[in-house]
C-alpha cells in the first residue's frame, strides 16, 4: 500500500483510476474529476470530426477528382501515384476513426487485466515496428529483465506500440538513431521509460503532448496526433500516470507507471 509520504513521489501512481470502480458518491471529487475528463474527451473528439476528418476527406476528394481528369488517361504512372495517395489517405482516415473510437469507449470497467510479460511484449513490438521501417535501422537498447505488469494485455500492447513508434520516428532525425527502454521501481508499482535521441521538444510543451491532436515537431514522419492521448487514457484507466521530459536537440523521454498487482 502506498503511504501518504510515498504519494508525493514525482512518479507515484494515481490514487484512483480514470473511470468508475463501483464506489463513490455524487459529491466525490474523484467522480467529478472523471466526469470532467469525459467531457474533455468529448470536446476533443468533436474537434477531430471538425478538423482532421475534414482535412483527410478533402485530400481524398481532390485525388479522386484528379483521377477522373481525362488528361491523366494516357499517363498510367500518374494514375498509379494518385491511386496510392487515395489509399494512403483512406488508411489514415480508418486509423484515425479506430483510434478516436477506442479513446471514446475506453473505461476502467472494460479492462481485462492479466499478468503480462513486458520484456517479451516490448521485443515483439519493436520487431514488428522495425520490420515496417523503410529507412536505415534504429539501434534499440532494452534494459535486461523488464518487470511484468498486471494490465489488459491488448491495451498495454497499444501503449508500447504508440510510444515505441513515436520514439522510432523521432530518432530518425538523428544520423545514428537510437532508442532505449528502461524501468525503475516507484511507490506502488513500476515506471517504464522510452528514450529517443531525436530533436526533443521545449520542456514547457510536455503536458500538451498527451492532448488529442497535439504533434511534436521535428519527426520525419508526422503522426495523427491521437496516439499519445490514447496512451494517457489507457494508463490512467489502469491507475497509472504518464509524463514526458526533453530538451531541444537532446531527444525525448516518455514514461508511464503501472501499479503492481493491478492497484
Amino acid at each position: 500500500m502506498t503511504s501518504p509520504r510515498d504519494s508525493h513521489h514525482p512518479l507515484a501512481l494515481r490514487s484512483d483510476p480514470a473511470s468508475p470502480s463501483g464506489t463513490g458518491t455524487v459529491g466525490d471529487p474523484a467522480i467529478a474529476a472523471r466526469l470532467a475528463s469525459a467531457e474533455q474527451t468529448l470536446r476533443d473528439i468533436s474537434h477531430a470530426l471538425a478538423h482532421d476528418l475534414r482535412t483527410s476527406l478533402r485530400h481524398v476528394a481532390s485525388y479522386a477528382q484528379l483521377l477522373g481528369d481525362p488528361s491523366y488517361a494516357g499517363q498510367p504512372g500518374q494514375v498509379t501515384r494518385l491511386s496510392h495517395k487515395v489509399m494512403d489517405s483512406t488508411r489514415r482516415l480508418q486509423h484515425l476513426m479506430e483510434s478516436v473510437s477506442a479513446l471514446a469507449r475506453l473505461q476502467a470497467a472494460d479492462l481485462r487485466p492479466i499478468r503480462v510479460d513486458v520484456d517479451q511484449m516490448v521485443q515483439v513490438v519493436l520487431r514488428d515496428l522495425q520490420l515496417g521501417q523503410r529507412s536505415h535501422p534504429v539501434s534499440c537498447v532494452l534494459a535486461p529483465g523488464l518487470p511484468p505488469a498486471f494490465a489488459d494485455a491488448a491495451l498495454l500492447r497499444r501503449v508500447w506500440e504508440e510510444l515505441l513508434d513515436n520514439a522510432l520516428r523521432h530518432a530518425l532525425s538523428h544520423d545514428r538513431p537510437r532508442i532505449e527502454v528502461s524501468c525503475e521501481a516507484v511507490p506502488g508499482g513500476h515506471a517504464y521509460f522510452v528514450h529517443d535521441n531525436g530533436l526533443g521538444f521545449e520542456p514547457e510543451k510536455a503536458a500538451e503532448l498527451f492532448g488529442l491532436f497535439q504533434r511534436a515537431q521535428g519527426a520525419p514522419a508526422p503522426s495523427l496526433g491521437v496516439g499519445l492521448a490514447l496512451v494517457r487514457r489507457i494508463v490512467e484507466c489502469h491507475g497509472g500516470r504518464v509524463w514526458a521530459t526533453a530538451r531541444p536537440g537532446e531527444g525525448a523521454r516518455f514514461g508511464f507507471s503501472l501499479p503492481v498487482g493491478g492497484g
